[in-house]
């Protein structure tokens, strides 16, 4: 089976069935379970990029060993091997302006992913010092995929089942394709793994404690019958009329609280998506690519039990006791939940035009998300505590109905227009070679209304952005200008974002790009970027969390805490500075040999994220955002936004991919007076990718004024601790045509958190981590040659965390804080997922 595909190149397209003129009889028959590539004449790409050679050439066969479902997801693990964040994304040699639009093509319609080297981005309108990657996708599909899968925790309470729909038609460069997928997963309970509750100041309890109101003892008759001082007695379940003598066999014991069958470690959350996106040529010079998609999403997690004490007075006729005592109680029968759901629509088009060598594109996009957000908390009684009257019985077990629960909701809708344009192509040519020239405008429109407990607040914001840019040839060997110096380029990009009364943002970045070899190149960039403030981050409404768990290194212990979220005023825009040094090598394409080498210097200034921790620089930075009761004890925590000074780091990247055939492929030809036919025999192949990354260095001012945090020794500004200055990550696959495994393996190494006061300091040790994880993946085609069911049938086997291994956490004692225990680092632990997928 042969796939011919053209854009703009001298290439003709054939039929995904059909048999090229370069093709023997044999080797149509032999490979037609295989697609190749054949291209006569040019690249199939656009001209900017018809010069550059390419990386890495992902076939069928190796794709199929990340056992992936769609395109998106493919792209996502091989951007992530290779270190890339933001690149280009080309389909059939014609760039994409929202990726969107081929996210969801099955696996199945791609016929290979080219990855062109660092640099190639810019050329097409991209980030300077990027990669793109081409996607070639077969000339002709017509598929129904169906993905089923269950995974679940092997240490029980958790599961996941999914579900995914793709309908897909391409006929050339005309597609068209419908995606519609949804999961479901568990909720898993502090009480479902081994773990450690905290202490209780006060004993709450279903069944209820009775405590002391005046000094620690409860009654002095009830001490004397008992032969010790009794400070706390747990009430017997099912006893309206308790007794002292009832009573005496629970002195000094509690009632447990329970809290831990009612507290989430994980939430449970429910996705669904429907997607619809295609593409369209009008005519030989116009096409319209479109994709429209609404999510809905809904989560839940529990916060524990309402709980109250209830003041008994002495002259209750139920009572037993002869002095006024507490009853400390939870409600099992309401537990509080924290409920999100989300609505999001997005839609948007793209018409592209060619002109010779120019291309442009006018875009149009529209998003609309809507956010509900309701937490349920245990009010307040009277004085803290309610006094029970003598008419009522408080053993009958209808207090605990009466602890009020009250609840908050928040509500938020953000929209956004856009309409943006681009342009790409040559300007003139410079020795023989052109100078390329890229320019965009375009405007966008933001609007949030939200309403939360405090009242209503509304957010209109405009932003109207440009930018250009050139790439410059500098030498070049096919134009026989100082050929001996390799190709080289340099290349400008500039903008500038004008947000009206918040403000104008300017960007600016230059890149050389440096062909040394055929198989050697160089890429450097430096560049300048302030960020818009999005505008959840501003006016996003408020909701507040309670009975959280929190870690407090002022003091070393965990304590329930009530936190904050939402927008808040006064955050200043990111300002980010980069420079980047990658060298590429791949001196043996027989073996897709693939050598990175990348240095990166990121200087952040009013760094935008999340209140850290309350370390003693944290609480120097933004004492009002902690609050403390009377007793030194953390119960509030505003964790908005807020901006950092700034923040330096410096860290080293070194990748290396290839592929090692072990046994090669065998193709029998057609015997035809024996009457067999052509027969293929898949070789085994050897995927190997790994990659270290090495920090020189991380450093951090939180607020001018500050002294300077180091992150790579105990100083952190996150509950995670510093920065690790090592991690390292490999993925191993053998693959026998679509048939195989892969291993993914990750190891990050120590790092530290320094804690507590200058007065008795403390250092939390992170320790090293290594996790692995194995997919096991069946073409069952292969494995059931003559069962045509099995055709287009793959199962999958993942095993995620192998070794069920979890991260522990220590203190200078060799003690484990509560809030660091090792389910908390991973509630889920090992997980088994399987999975049926089936294309027809």
């Amino acid at each position: 089976m042969a796939i011919v595909l053209g854009c703009e190149a001298p290439v003709r397209g054939q039929d995904a069935q059909s048999q090229t003129p370069s093709e023997t009889p044999e080797q149509s028959q032999g490979e037609e379970d295989e697609p190749n590539i054949v291209v006569i004449g040019n690249r199939v790409i656009v001209s900017p990029l018809q010069d550059l050679p390419v990386e890495q050439n992902y076939d069928p066969a190796y794709l199929a060993s990340y056992a992936a479902s769609t395109l998106g997801e493919l792209l996502d693990e091989i951007r992530r091997e290779n270190g890339d964040t933001d690149p280009s994304i080309l389909v059939n040699g014609q760039r994409i302006s929202d990726p969107n639009d081929i996210a969801d093509l099955p696996v199945e319609a791609i016929a290979s992913i080219e990855a062109l080297p660092r640099g190639a981005a810019q050329r097409v309108g991209g980030i300077a010092g990027q990669r793109a990657y081409n996607v070639i996708l077969r000339s002709s599909v017509r598929s129904a995929t169906t993905t089923a899968s269950h995974e679940f925790a092997t240490e029980g309470g958790w599961s996941n089942s999914r579900g995914e729909l793709l309908l897909n038609y391409i006929e050339g460069q005309d597609r068209i394709g419908l995606t519609i997928r949804g999961a479901r997963s568990a909720n898993l309970f502090e009480s479902e793994r081994d773990f450690v509750p905290r202490a209780d100041f006060i004993p709450y309890s279903p069944v209820g404690n009775i405590t002391p109101v005046f000094g620690t003892e409860i009654d002095p008759a009830f001490s004397a019958l008992a032969g010790q001082p009794v400070t706390v007695v747990a009430l017997n379940a099912g006893d309206p009329q308790p007794t002292l003598a009832s009573l005496l066999a629970n002195a000094n014991t509690i009632n447990p609280s329970m809290q831990s069958e009612f507290r989430t470690l994980r939430g449970s959350s429910r996705p669904i998506e429907i997607a619809l996106a295609g593409n369209k040529v009008l005519t030989p010079w116009l096409s319209v690519s479109f994709n429209g998609r609404i999510n809905w999403f809904e989560s839940e997690s529990f916060n524990g039990l309402p709980s109250a004490r209830f003041r008994i007075p002495e002259s209750n006729p139920s009572s037993p006791f002869a002095t006024p005592v507490f009853l400390a109680l939870n409600d099992p029968s309401r537990p509080l939940r924290s409920t999100s759901s989300n609505t999001d629509i997005a839609i948007s088009s793209t018409l592209s035009a060619v002109w010779g060598e120019w291309r442009a594109n006018l875009v149009t996009r529209w998003d609309d998300r809507e956010r509900t957000y309701q937490n349920q908390f245990a009010g307040a009684l009277l004085n803290g505590a309610g006094t029970v009257g003598d008419a009522t019985n408080p053993f009958d077990g209808s207090l605990a109905g009466t602890i009020p629960v009250e609840g908050r909701i928040s509500e938020s809708t953000n929209s956004a227009t856009e309409i943006a344009a681009d342009a790409a192509g040559p300007l003139f040519a410079l020795w023989t070679s052109p100078i390329w020239a890229r320019f965009s405008t375009g405007a966008r429109w933001v609007d949030l209304d939200a309403s939360d407990s405090f009242g209503d607040r509304v957010f209109a914001r405009h932003e109207y952005a440009a930018d250009a840019g050139l790439t410059i040839p500098l030498t070049s060997r096919a134009d026989v200008f100082l050929s001996a110096m390799g190709d080289s380029e340099i290349a400008f990009d500039i903008g500038r974002t004008d947000l009206g009364i918040y403000g104008t943002l300017d960007r600016r970045a230059v890149a050389f790009n440096w062909q040394i070899l055929e198989w050697l190149r160089l890429a450097a960039r430096d560049s300048r970027q302030e960020q818009p403030i999005i505008a959840e981050l501003l006016a996003a409404p408020e909701f507040r969390t309670p009975n959280v768990p929190y870690f407090d290194p002022l003091t070393g212990e965990t304590v329930d805490v009530t936190i904050v979220y939402g927008g808040v005023g006064g955050i200043q825009s990111e300002e980010a500075r980069t420079r980047t040094l990658s060298l590429t090598a791949s001196p043996l394409a027989k073996y897709r040999l693939l050598l990175n080498l990348d240095y990166l210097d990121t200087d952040l200034r009013n760094q935008i994220g999340a209140l850290p921790i309350p370390s003693s620089a944290v609480v120097a930075a933004f004492p009002d955002r902690f609050q403390r009761d009377s007793t030194g004890t953390l119960v509030l925590v505003d964790s908005r936004s807020v901006n950092f000074a700034r923040q330096r780091s410096e860290q080293i990247r070194f990748g290396a991919s290839f592929n090692v055939p072990l046994v090669e492929t065998v193709l029998t030809p057609a015997n035809r007076e024996a009457g067999t036919p052509a027969r293929r025999t898949p070789g085994i192949d050897l995927q190997v990718n790994a990659s270290h990354t090495y920090l020189l260095n991380s450093r951090t001012v939180i607020r001018e004024g500050l002294p300077e945090i180091d992150l790579l020794r105990g100083g952190a500004v996150g509950i995670g601790g510093s920065r690790q200055r090592h991690s390292t990550d490999l993925s191993l696959a053998v693959m026998r045509g679509f048939s195989g495994f892969r291993l993914n393996a990750q190891r990050r190494g120590v790092n530290y958190l320094v804690i507590g006061s200058s007065e008795a300091p403390d250092l939390l040790t992170f320790e090293p981590l290594t996790t692995v994880d194995l997919r096991v993946i069946a073409d069952l085609a292969d494995v059931f040659p003559h069962a045509p069911i099995a055709n287009g049938t793959r199962f999958t086997l993942v095993f995620d965390n192998i070794a069920n291994e979890r991260q522990r956490v220590t203190n200078d004692a060799d003690i484990v804080p509560q809030a660091y225990q090792p389910v908390r680092r991973d509630p889920v632990g090992r997980t088994i997922k399987v999975e049926l997928r089936r294309v027809f």
